[in-house]
């Protein structure tokens, strides 16, 4: 009995303590579930936000192929502006030259038309320099209207193809009179007409050059309807 009495103290306080110990570790257990669901959450978090290794390398990849792309167009631009200073300044040595060159042929003409040769050679040699004198001013006129055409409307209907026109129809008749200059020359006489009349055969080879040069410069021109404008031109 005394057994009995001593023991059953020893149960109850037991079961009192066991209850409010178990319960005491389910709470820590849930702050500690907690703790740790939240410290995933985060990372997780942190894991999705912060870029991967790849997704920084395509990045890197897709400005530097940017950077890249910028570069190669303003080379491409420069290029470009390049090719357009030269071409312009091309084309104006060469309508210098063309200016020369017929300057040259005037001059020509003129100790042509003077000669020293009297009689059937001497005359014949005037009749060519006269026509020469009067296909100069003809080409003049052509190549103005060449020169007077604007830009703009170059780009929309094209070169003046009626000059370009008339400017292979002089180029023919400048080589007709060069060969019968050829000709003349090997019946002269004089010295001096001989120099003569080979300096001006000279001189209009050269302004030959350079309205060939200009005439091939006119039709190689870019326009958006020039095409159809040239079908007018017989």
């Amino acid at each position: 009995m005394k057994k009995l009495i001593f023991i059953l103290p020893v149960f109850l306080t037991f079961g009192l303590v066991f209850p409010a110990f178990a319960a005491k570790n389910n709470e820590v257990g849930v702050q500690n579930t907690s703790l740790s669901t939240g410290q995933q959450v985060q990372q997780q978090v942190k894991t999705s936000v912060s870029p991967t290794g790849n997704q920084v390398q395509n990045q890197n990849q897709i400005k530097t192929k940017n950077e890249g792309a910028d570069s190669q167009l303003q080379i491409e631009n420069q290029e470009q502006e390049n090719l357009e200073e030269s071409s312009e300044s091309g084309s104006q040595n060469r309508n210098q030259n063309a200016v020369q060159n017929m300057s040259e042929v005037a001059a020509q003409v003129q100790q042509l038309l003077q000669i020293r040769t009297t009689r059937g050679i001497g005359e014949q040699v005037r009749q060519v320099a006269q026509a020469q004198n009067q296909a100069q001013t003809q080409i003049q006129e052509q190549i103005n209207k060449l020169d007077s055409k604007g830009k703009l409307a170059r780009i929309i209907t094209g070169t003046d193809y009626g000059a370009v026109k008339n400017l292979k129809q002089q180029l023919g008749q400048n080589q007709l009179r060069i060969r019968q200059l050829e000709q003349l020359q090997n019946q002269l006489t004089n010295q001096g007409d001989i120099t003569a009349v080979q300096e001006a055969v000279q001189a209009l080879i050269r302004e030959n050059t350079s309205i060939q040069d200009r005439i091939m410069i006119e039709e190689q021109a870019k326009s958006l309807f020039g095409w159809f404008f040239k079908l007018f031109i017989r």
